[in-house]
């Protein structure tokens, strides 16, 4: 069995003192996204850990390897009597293996980190648009746009309708497209997130360039936000900074 947690990002640093190395065979991984988990094999050959078998079981978990590849940031393994696999909120940017103890201080340090973070919510017909510094929303942009609802009644109005609200789509895109530049291309950012309709996500890229132009700090994570307008982009700072924890218990397989 494994326990999934989501932890905000004080809830996580205050677990972190309560994790403590028991023996010699205890071990602590930083691995990177790009080696998170086809490179935990030799990661653990390199360090000579006698557990590696288990370990890389656990991390090649279907539930796991699913939950990471939303979060693209890579993992933290601490592996004793009991197994924790962490996903932090933002990139591990080294692969570390340390070995006979825990070395929470370097996951403790990654979620002290403070960011510039852009923040881009967008439903059909509405859009929240956010820059955060050290915490604090220093810009922001929110409006909506008509789209109308699909039509049912089918035959030549039906269609006449769908293309109407297509265009409307196209138009409300390009509005969002102009409204993320000029919030977003004054400030040196560390990374942007985009939250709402994921279906959106795709279509809004293509269509704006600097969004295209940022990709590298693009997050691959969708937070988990169903509502565009100014209350949510107050409240989606704190989504950026949840980790997901998996607990491996004593016995579990």
């Amino acid at each position: 069995m494994i326990e999934r947690r989501v932890l905000a990002r004080l809830s996580l640093h205050n677990m972190l003192p309560n994790l403590t190395a028991e023996s010699e065979k205890s071990v602590a991984m930083y691995i990177s996204p790009s080696s998170f988990p086809t490179r935990i094999n030799a990661l653990l050959d390199e360090a000579s850990i006698t557990s590696a078998d288990k370990v890389i079981k656990t991390a090649n978990n279907e539930i796991v390897i699913k939950e990471a590849a939303k979060y693209q940031t890579g993992a933290v393994i601490f592996w004793d009597r009991d197994g924790y696999i962490i996903l932090p909120p933002f990139p591990i940017n080294e692969d570390r293996v340390l070995s006979g103890k825990f070395g929470t201080s370097l996951l403790a340090e990654l979620l002290e980190q403070e960011h510039t973070v852009g923040i881009v919510l967008v439903t059909w017909g509405s859009y929240s648009i956010g820059v955060f510094d050290n915490g604090n929303l220093i810009a922001s942009k929110v409006g909506t746009g008509h789209i109308h609802k699909e039509h049912k009644k089918g035959g030549s109005s039906q269609k006449r309708f769908a293309r109407r609200t297509e265009e409307q789509k196209k138009s409300f895109l390009r509005r969002v497209s102009n409204r993320v530049e000029e919030t977003l291309s004054k400030h040196s950012l560390d990374y942007i997130f985009f939250g709402g309709n994921r279906l959106i996500r795709r279509p809004l890229w293509q269509e704006c360039r600097y969004l295209e132009s940022q990709a590298d700090k693009v997050s691959g994570r969708i937070l988990d936000i169903r509502y565009a307008n100014r209350a949510t982009l107050n409240n989606s700072l704190s989504e950026t900074m949840k980790s997901v924890v998996f607990v491996f218990r004593v016995g579990n397989d």
